[in-house]
């Protein structure tokens, strides 16, 4: 309640020294803000322009192409970046436009063409609008004070970033092309020679060919399969039962289990803490003690010390302690037999198995090696018709798309929106100029109004007098007013200081308004400019007019 009543005052105090140097604040505050907004006027603009484009990229096409190319197009984003902003990036695009920059004055040295790389450097920036794997949609985005030299920036890195990418394609195709020639070429050969290897086997062994299915392979195959597959269970049981009986030897047999009960040593201090609580509301609300009573803060020392200590103490404590057998350990051992008997038995099985695989292999014979090696052979074959066939229609595609006018190279980039000249400046924002010149103007009000109340050393009020001199206080006297002096106040008050007050809102408001054109509607400030000055010129023509009509008679 106390702190809340010393705020209070201290509003109270703040507002009555505002009212009481009110010219002193209005009158700094109004010249700082006036002077922000003008300085404003003269800053200097910069405008930003924008230029958007599409890069479409064909997957398949783009992965087929990937074979037998020196470079990798699939850019991640950092590369597209370095491509369009990097200093190669650059220093083309600077000796493209150099000449036009040089007849518009903005390069006349070595010096402000650094000055103008650096500044492209730094200053372009690139956003994706749409970044997918089929889709990017990329925006370019540059500052500079001249707005036609970021349309010319923006544009002109665009469209070299688009011709070097599209040439960087067309060089790709050619060299993927030339090794999709030679694959075709090696293929065929390969062919050939696999054919003829087939055909002597052919002749050479006849009579041992399969000429249809054999049931004896087919089942040797299939228990070769179940013999394989037995033997990963097998082992996959050991394994188990192992890590069953490690567990088992690391797992207790009994386990310790703890019965609490509430700590009688917390219900005490509770208690002793509601004792001092209910004294320290006696003290406060019953006696009537101020906070500042040495009682009450030495009761109040005491019920914090005693939460802390009621903070830090376990609510409960272990009263009992019990052994009890561990049910991990039963369903471990039931596990370790389970893993056990499927041991054994896959073992038993794999027995078996092995028995009746020697016993086929043996039945095969000789005829075995032969079919193997003709259908080794026929794989073979098989494959490489295959290859030759993925390389031709690999040389087909990338054939028909050299030939294609559609641009389309694996990844096609449309210029969907060149950057124009920026109708407004992007900088001094107008928010941030109409805050910076609120904010000074506050902060040199309330400057002049405590230097103002630190220097003056006058007296406000008899009480004051009274205790800078150590006397008793009497009484007081109004203070003594005149007729002439109350009507020059009244005409003070009612006329001066309004019409002081509303010149200044609207110098403010005028100057806020100039402030807003020139940064959010420069057309408009420029055609009233226009108009301003036709009409203070058509004056000036109808004299010169009147003069030349004089001197001529």
């Amino acid at each position: 309640m106390s702190d809340k009543n010393t705020q209070q005052n201290a509003v109270l105090e703040l507002w009555e020294l505002l009212l009481r140097y009110r010219w002193r604040f209005i009158l700094p505050a109004f010249a700082v803000t006036l002077g922000v907004l003008a300085m404003s006027l003269f800053l200097p603009r910069k405008y930003k322009s924008e230029a958007t484009f599409e890069r479409r990229t064909d997957m398949v096409l783009t992965e087929m192409t990937a074979k037998g190319a020196t470079k990798n197009f699939q850019e991640p984003r950092t590369s597209l970046v370095e491509e369009i902003t990097g200093r190669r990036a650059v220093d083309e695009l600077i000796s493209q436009i150099e000449p036009r920059l040089e007849k518009m004055g903005l390069i006349k040295s070595e010096l402000d063409r650094q000055v103008l790389q650096s500044n492209i450097v730094r200053g372009t920036i690139v956003h994706w609008d749409i970044a997918s794997g089929a889709l990017d949609r990329v925006r370019v985005e540059y500052v500079n004070p001249n707005p036609q030299v970021s349309k010319i920036v923006v544009n002109g890195l665009v469209t070299n970033y688009i011709k070097r990418t599209q040439d960087s394609m067309d060089q790709r195709l050619k060299e993927s092309g030339e090794f999709f020639r030679q694959e075709v070429a090696n293929n065929r050969q390969v062919i050939e020679e696999l054919e003829t290897k087939l055909l002597e086997f052919e002749i050479n062994n006849g009579d041992l060919l399969p000429e249809s299915a054999n049931s004896m392979q087919e089942r040797l195959g299939a228990r070769e399969t179940e013999l394989q597959e037995t033997i990963a269970k097998r082992d996959a049981a050991i394994v188990r039962a192992r890590n069953l009986k490690e567990a088992i030897d690391e797992t207790p047999p009994t386990i310790v289990e703890n019965i609490t009960a509430p700590n009688p040593e917390l219900t005490r201090l509770n208690d002793k803490y509601r004792k001092l609580t209910e004294e320290l509301t006696n003290f406060t609300d019953v006696l009537k003690m101020r906070p500042a009573h040495p009682d009450v803060i030495a009761l109040k020392q005491r019920v914090a010390e005693l939460k802390a200590v009621i903070d830090s103490t376990d609510k409960t404590i272990v009263a009992q302690e019990q052994l009890k057998s561990n049910p991990k350990l039963a369903e471990l051992e039931l596990q370790y037999t389970q893993a056990v008997g499927e041991r054994e038995a896959l073992t038993r099985q794999i027995e078996v198995v092995t028995d009746q695989v020697a016993k086929m292999s043996a039945q095969t014979g000789d005829m075995f090696p032969v079919r193997s090696s003709y259908r080794k052979l026929n794989r073979q074959v098989e494959q490489a018709q295959r290859q030759l066939a993925f390389w031709e229609d690999n040389l087909r595609r990338v054939d028909m798309t050299l030939a294609a006018e559609s641009g389309n190279r694996g990844i096609q980039l449309d210029f969907i929106k060149p950057g124009g000249i920026g109708a407004k400046p992007v900088s001094p924002n107008l928010a941030q100029v109409l805050m910076a010149a609120i904010g000074l103007g506050l902060m040199a009000g309330a400057l002049s109004v405590f230097f103002a109340h630190r220097t003056d050393e006058s007296f406000g009020s008899g009480a004051e007098l009274a205790k800078a001199f150590d006397l008793p206080l009497l009484g007081t006297v109004s203070e003594l007013i005149s007729r002439q002096h109350r009507q020059t106040r009244r005409v003070r008050n009612m006329i001066l200081y309004p019409t002081n007050a509303a010149l200044m809102v609207a110098a403010l408001i005028a100057m806020a308004t100039v402030l807003y054109l020139d940064l959010e509607k420069p057309d408009t400030l420029a055609g009233l400019r226009a108009k301003a000055s036709w009409v203070f010129q058509l004056p000036s023509a109808e004299a010169s007019d009147t003069n030349d009509t004089n001197d001529t008679e």
